[in-house]
């Protein structure tokens, strides 16, 4: 019996299970990569989108109402509370990189601080004074949005600032 040729069977057999198998895991690895990628920008978008429609309601109710002030609070909170911004921001927090998730805190926490400070009674009459006083917020938002932007696409090109 030769050697040789049995053990060139085997050597051949290793190295097709091997490509075959390095082609699989491959295959695996990348599809699991737009699987995330994809599950990630759903998640963005649906974050982002809480945030800007609770924010409209908010700016809604305080700027353009025609209520009285406590009323309008109270529109406010329940705009912020039926937003869906907390539980979106849950799942932000086991998913994105701890930047974003700072900055998603920072959103959600400036949002509240605006609600709370309506509550107490605080009023804006126009839609410069309510941004004047949101500044932070603006800058959290726009730093929050960018960076969701380069975790999905490290290519892309910054955007410009938002005009709230």
């Amino acid at each position: 019996m030769e050697w040789s040729s049995v053990v060139s069977t085997v050597t051949g057999a290793v190295i097709g299970v091997g490509a075959t198998w390095l082609a699989d895991r491959s295959r695996w690895r990348r599809e699991q990569g737009v699987l995330r990628t994809s599950v990630t920008r759903e998640l963005y978008a649906a974050y982002l989108a809480a945030v800007a429609r609770t924010w409209n309601e908010i700016h809604a109710v305080t700027i353009n109402s025609t209520e009285p002030w406590p009323e309008r609070a109270r529109q406010a909170e329940n705009a912020y509370r039926d937003g869906g911004m907390y539980e979106l921001r849950y799942q932000i927090s086991i998913t994105a990189p701890p930047d974003i998730v700072a900055l998603s805190d920072n959103v959600l926490r400036g949002m509240r601080d605006l609600v709370q400070s309506l509550v107490a009674g605080r009023t804006y009459e126009t839609w410069d004074e309510l941004k004047d006083g949101n500044r932070a917020w603006f800058d959290d938002f726009d730093a929050m949005w960018g960076k969701m932007r380069l975790d999905l696409n490290p290519t892309s090109l910054p955007l410009p600032p938002s005009s709230p």
